[in-house]
């Protein structure tokens, strides 16, 4: 099954799909979101091959050239999401200092094309919420206006900004080379959200992505502006922030996030934040 929930003139689209089998040619129009809810999807975009699971999304433009498969027992349910040249170019002029640069990067063929998944992203939150009044049929009624289109335009650009200023501070010869460097090191980053729990090691997270432990230091804080021991302490302390605020005993997360004791937490926690756990803990009863 594939139904239109919405198109216009501008070519703004959202489509429902919900298939067991096809293979074919999966045409990008503007900035274009494919978006896997629940099965399988499989893209080969640009001659790169992104098995796309639940919860994960493709992103790409007009110049992606992109074939899906899906071969699975259970429907593969999914979005399919265009939003206009015209939209994305309005967002980006008004949201930064460099539009004509970021625009050029996301309407051309310079464009990033990547899987990510989407708790881990702004776009994501939002696909999600969209995909949820779907399937509850509540989506009718805020498609009349075109707020959701620029919100998603909103959120496309404030994370390929981030993909924009990081990937520019690759300089290999080849924007290939450039280009899978960064997928590794986005592969790294998501490796380590979704870690943060366990016995993390160089060894581990360098041989997730392939490359030697020295050049990983130094590419990811090349890329990054931190490497990856204080990209983890920082994602740690955010969550023991989090964890805080909902009045988890400070000893319990000490415990949970690996710090050596109560104390060390408590420097590492009144470095990153300017106040102690305690302080944080008092200001939110």
């Amino acid at each position: 099954m594939n139904k239109t929930i919405y198109n216009d003139l501008d070519n703004n689209a959202i489509r429902f799909s919900k298939v067991k089998k096809i293979e074919g040619e999966m045409p990008f129009s503007g900035v274009g979101i494919k978006y896997v809810a629940f099965g399988e999807e499989i893209y080969y975009a640009n001659d790169k091959k992104y098995t796309v699971k639940a919860g994960e999304y493709i992103i790409g433009n007009e110049f992606t050239s992109a074939i899906v498969q899906v071969n699975q027992p259970e429907p593969a349910q999914g979005l399919c999401i265009d939003i206009s040249n015209q939209i994305i170019t309005e967002v980006a002029d008004y949201h930064t200092l460099s539009s004509e640069d970021l625009s050029q990067f996301l309407l051309s063929d310079q464009f990033f094309v990547n899987k990510y998944k989407a708790k881990n992203t702004s776009l994501g939150y939002s696909i999600n919420e969209i995909n949820h009044k779907i399937i509850s049929g509540t989506i009718e009624d805020e498609l009349l206006r075109n707020e959701l289109f620029y919100s998603l335009a909103e959120s496309i650009v404030t994370d390929q900004r981030f993909v924009f200023d990081h990937l520019n501070k690759l300089d290999f010869k080849k924007i290939n080379t450039n280009e899978e460097v960064f997928r590794a090191l986005l592969a790294a980053k998501e490796y380590i959200d979704e870690q943060l729990l366990e016995q993390l090691s160089l060894d581990k997270i360098s041989n997730e992505i392939g490359i030697s432990k020295y050049h990983f230091i130094r590419l990811f804080k090349n890329t990054f502006g931190i490497s990856p021991y204080q990209y983890l302490k920082r994602k740690k302390l955010q969550l023991a922030k989090q964890e805080l605020v909902l009045g988890k005993p400070i000893a319990e997360i000490t415990f949970q996030l690996g710090f050596a004791d109560t104390p060390t937490f408590t420097k590492a926690f009144k470095q990153e934040f300017g106040i102690s756990p305690g302080q944080m803990k008092k200001s939110n009863f």
